[in-house]
């Protein structure tokens, strides 16, 4: 019995001693922050321009871009590119066989063969004084309807890219077999970026053409403008189309990719501005807090315009002063401050 009490005895004491020793330790954490002050960070008051904004998604596609089709019903033979390939326009991208019966390039061929022959003779002929202007005018007007008729079947079996640029996609694979009006390849221009945004009518007003904006994908940004703005309403979507153009390429950011489009709606020049999480508010009031020569000092502003990150401060702050960033929640009045830089 005496030993269980002895066991019991020792148990409370260590219990008491591990109190006692939370208790010097809270202590001491208090003491130090009395003598060295609540360690904070700090940015100084300085006027800037307020920006406000409205935020969208949109994939960020060439500036000029371009896709090609197929004319006939046949297998694809040979695929002269892939994607990320540069090409100039009029190269050969995707070849059809050269007896597709819808393009009738073999007869083309032997009839434009024909009438250059006769045409080339007739011009000879026109040289020596042979024949008339008008027997040459008629050889040479068969000659350039054959000609392009040539020409039209030759773009039917070959299909060249229709402008300079980057190919983007490649939505076909050697041997398959299309059908007119298939999209075969698209092509974009390098020389920038194009966002199609659908524009809520209630937005729409707001935006004004040339408004500056910025494209972020990932962490990445470039800078760019509105380029047009639809005036009537697109039905299917009930929204406004809206272009922005971002001349340039940035070799991080690839055609195709969806960003963050921000496009700027107001600017204001020479204000305050705080950002959202360093403002607290009581009873409806917002205040932020300050550090008056080394100790904490709350004071009540008054906000205006808002971007939902940040305010314009209207009343309460001027130029200078130092606004505590970090350790607000362990302020409370005339503490004393520790700065860390």
């Amino acid at each position: 019995m005496k030993r269980v009490l002895l066991i019991s005895l020792s148990l409370l004491l260590i219990l008491l001693g591990a109190c006692g020793k939370k208790k010097e330790a809270a202590k001491n954490m208090q003491q130090i922050q009395a003598e060295d002050g609540i360690p904070i960070r700090q940015r100084t008051v300085e006027a800037t321009t307020f920006h406000q904004e409205l935020k969208y998604n949109s994939n960020l596609n060439g500036l000029e871009e371009s896709t090609a089709q197929a004319m006939v019903s046949d297998i694809i033979t040979r695929i002269n590119a892939k994607v990320g390939d540069r090409v100039q326009k009029g190269d050969v991208i995707i070849s059809f066989p050269a007896n597709t019966p819808a393009a009738q390039w073999e007869q083309a061929t032997t009839a434009f063969n024909s009438i250059k022959t006769v045409y080339e003779r007739m011009q000879r002929l026109f040289a020596q004084g042979a024949i008339s202007q008008q027997d040459l005018d008629n050889v040479e007007t068969q000659y350039k309807v054959s000609k392009a008729n040539l020409e039209a079947s030759e773009q039917m079996i070959n299909v060249r890219a229709p402008i300079s640029g980057v190919i983007t996609a490649m939505l076909v694979n050697p041997s398959e077999k299309v059908f007119p009006g298939k999209d075969l390849f698209t092509v974009a221009s390098t020389g920038g970026y194009k966002a199609v945004i659908m524009v809520p009518g209630t937005e729409v007003a707001k935006i004004k053409k040339g408004a500056k904006a910025t494209a972020t994908w990932l962490d990445t940004s470039i800078q760019g403008r509105v380029s047009s703005i639809s005036m009537a309403m697109d039905m299917n979507t009930k929204a406004f189309r809206v272009e922005v153009s971002f001349p340039g390429l940035n070799p991080k950011i690839s055609y195709g990719v969806t960003s963050e489009i921000s496009i700027e709606i107001l600017s204001k020049p020479k204000v305050f501005v705080v950002e959202r999480e360093y403002i607290v508010y009581e009873n409806g009031n917002a205040f932020v807090w300050l550090n008056e020569n080394g100790q904490a000092v709350k004071r009540q502003i008054t906000t205006g315009l808002d971007n939902s990150l940040s305010f314009e401060v209207t009343n309460g702050l001027s130029g200078g002063e130092n606004l505590i960033v970090e350790g607000i929640n362990m302020l409370s009045d005339n503490a004393k401050l520790q700065v860390i830089e």
